[in-house]
């Protein structure tokens, strides 16, 4: 690939913005196709929209976080970077492995073709990408949220303080979280992607805020405290997109409902990123009765990449309207 193609994919990736269009089930079909951000609440489903401007959320979330009276009131308790787990000992680590077998560095003439269509958007993954980012093999890849989506995630934390990213893969959402001001709990069962996150952080400067801890979520939730845990569960490679419905309980690995679960006994605000066809009733019904949540499909270069369900005090109230 030659120098011209990589300014190309820099400029599309700088340029692609979470999108969303607003909407109200009384506009009828025709609106409702154009909806991309949708808030339903129990027993009622009620259906509401928000404008979101993507390009003006990234540029607040690079400032410290402010608290004001306008934002979902989150933070209960002070629970700054609050863990009961040992920070993952990298060190030790890497004196036990021999990181040059582990493959983190790519290149043009040595991409698989099976990645070569990730190669080619990898500056939407990472923008620094060529400042040495390191992604291990072909899960990551396919697996890291593009920098765009995540920093849009970013800017719902509200007043929080410390966010729990439970499956941090290569750090693609710590980073912009810690970018945000937050302080980021990273956890991942495979220390070789710790790895990647924790050099990929620091090409971002977001290392002094986050934590890193090697461990299986669903093992360690009861230790960890924080005021918001982001959900980035495996969903089982790219062969989700060949069904109709993503259905969580069966199709994420651990049991989407049950891993919901556990991360409510941490905090009751959650976000929850899941495939863009995952099913709304199954999300819905995870606020339980009365409870609330928020719906918003995110776009990316005007495709429709990802959905993102917001819990607890995440989910934007009529009063924050």
């Amino acid at each position: 690939m030659d120098e011209s193609d990589s300014n190309s994919e820099y400029e599309e990736a700088t340029a692609a913005l979470p999108q969303s269009a607003t909407a109200t089930a009384e506009d009828g079909a025709d609106a409702a196709a154009k909806t991309k951000r949708k808030r339903r609440k129990r027993p009622k489903r009620k259906r509401k929209a928000a404008k979101t401007d993507a390009d003006a959320a990234e540029t607040e979330a690079a400032e410290p976080v402010q608290a004001n009276a306008d934002e979902p009131a989150i933070l209960e308790a002070d629970t700054h970077a609050a863990t009961q787990v040992q920070p993952f000992d990298f060190e030790a680590f890497e004196q036990m492995v021999d990181m040059n077998e582990a493959r983190l560095d790519w290149a043009a003439d040595s991409v698989p073709k099976e990645l070569q269509k990730y190669w080619r958007h990898r500056f939407s993954l990472f923008t620094l990408f060529d400042q040495g980012i390191k992604l291990d093999h072909a899960e990551s890849w396919f697996s890291v949220t593009p920098e765009k989506v995540a920093a849009h995630i970013a800017t719902r934390c509200g007043n929080a303080k410390t966010v729990i990213d439970a499956f941090c893969g290569a750090g693609g959402n710590s980073i912009q979280f810690a970018l945000a001001g937050y302080n980021v709990i990273s956890v991942d069962i495979d220390p070789v992607k710790l790895v990647c996150a924790r050099k990929n952080a620091e090409i971002y400067g977001a290392l002094d805020r986050i934590t890193f801890i090697n461990g299986d979520f669903m093992q360690i939730s009861h230790q960890l405290k924080g005021d918001i845990v982001f959900l980035s569960p495996p969903w089982g490679g790219p062969e989700y997109l060949s069904h109709d419905t993503y259905d969580i309980k069966t199709m994420i690995p651990m049991d989407g409902e049950k891993l919901f679960e556990q991360a409510s006994e941490i905090s009751p605000n959650i976000m929850y990123y899941v495939p863009k066809n995952s099913d709304a009733d199954t999300l819905i019904a995870l606020a339980g009765p009365g409870g609330e949540c928020e719906l918003e499909e995110v776009y990316l270069n005007d495709r429709a990449k990802v959905l993102v369900v917001y819990y607890g005090n995440l989910a934007k109230g009529e009063k924050n309207e």
